[in-house]
């Protein structure tokens, strides 16, 4: 059964979304933002970067908080989007894991993984929208990753 086909997207869409900012709001407010190591802060710099350049590379107006394709969207394959598909989750989990490793907690820990296993469902998700909305993504999927270059 794959999740795209099976589920109403709405409902999905959204909730993926509410505990995305629900995870994230929780790691926020359960210790330092900053990492005190200077390379979970080069970490959580390249995430800063990552995102932002996504954002210049989408366009600000052009991109979707909800997975669902946007019915004006086209496939992005420039910027960080040529090696990654997905740049702006990469960009939230190296902000969000140094936070974790400076200040780890039990219940820190417990949220990452929420936060981690909602992208992993929205990105899943995502990429089955995006397989049936444009004809060519097949094909980029092959000459990408979905969020580590030459990684996964």
């Amino acid at each position: 059964m794959e999740i795209g086909k099976s589920l109403s997207h709405p409902i999905w869409s959204y909730g993926l979304v509410t505990l995305q900012f629900a995870s994230i709001t929780a790691i926020l407010l359960t210790g330092a933002w900053l990492s005190s190591h200077w390379l979970g802060g080069m970490a959580q710099a390249m995430g800063v970067l990552l995102g932002l350049w996504a954002v210049k590379t989408m366009h600000l107006g052009r991109f979707n908080i909800i997975p669902d394709p946007r019915s004006d969207a086209s496939l992005v394959e420039t910027g960080p989007y040529r090696w990654i598909r997905h740049p702006m989750y990469a960009a939230i989990l190296w902000v969000t894991l140094p936070m974790l490793i400076t200040d780890a907690s039990m219940t820190r820990f417990a949220w990452f993984l929420v936060l981690l296993l909602t992208l992993m469902l929205k990105l899943h998700y995502e990429e089955s929208l995006l397989c049936r909305r444009f004809e060519g993504y097949a094909d980029y999927q092959q000459r990408s990753h979905k969020l580590l270059p030459w990684v996964f």
